[in-house]
């Protein structure tokens, strides 16, 4: 039977912190490691958020403060993990708004050989559907650009951290505001 870790009592902080830090890591890596992987989209970044934990518990614990080292360590490794999680999301955002810009006008205008008057008519109807994209909720307006990369409802799950109803929710909600805006627009057009 494996045995329990010593617990990382007060008087253990007297010692410098990245002595202390080389003990805490010894003694609780399996745990601090399971925190990590609730806490983040994956193993790779929950052992990043593990080691800036460690570099920031070196740099900044105090030992003469009252905080128990390891709940120190924790809570400080929890905020790396969600700070590193919208750090991933928010470039993931740039990334994907960058490129359905760039591949959608291409794919939209067609080859070079077309004509220039239906190349400007393609391109106004490029800006009136990025205008009621733009009308959409963020989380639908995200659901739907995963989707539109192939994502399966299960992967966008992984992606977002949202539940399938979530999912699904936002899939249904976006596309029904798209057909909504679509006929408005359509109706409102001169003939």
């Amino acid at each position: 039977m494996a045995r329990a870790p010593a617990p990382v009592s007060r008087h253990a902080a007297r010692v410098r912190p990245q002595a202390l830090a080389e003990q805490i890591y010894a003694a609780h890596r399996a745990r601090l490691l399971a925190i990590a992987r609730r806490n983040s989209a994956s193993a790779e970044e929950a052992e990043e958020a593990l080691q800036d934990a460690l570099v920031l518990f070196i740099e900044r614990f105090d030992p003469e403060g009252d905080s128990p080292p390891l709940a120190w360590l924790t809570l400080t490794l929890k905020r790396r993990c969600w700070a590193l999680y919208r750090l991933q999301q928010q470039s993931w955002e740039r990334r994907s708004s960058r490129d359905c810009d760039r591949c959608s006008d291409i794919k939209l205008l067609g080859g070079p050989n077309r004509d220039p008057d239906d190349l400007l008519d393609r391109g106004e109807e490029i800006a009136a559907i990025r205008d009621r994209l733009a009308t959409l909720k963020r989380d639908e307006r995200r659901a739907l650009s995963l989707l539109a990369f192939g994502y399966s409802y299960r992967e966008i799950c992984k992606q977002t951290g949202w539940s399938y109803t979530k999912v699904n929710r936002c899939l249904a909600e976006g596309r029904a505001a798209l057909r909504e805006l679509g006929a408005s627009t359509s109706r409102d057009a001169p003939d």
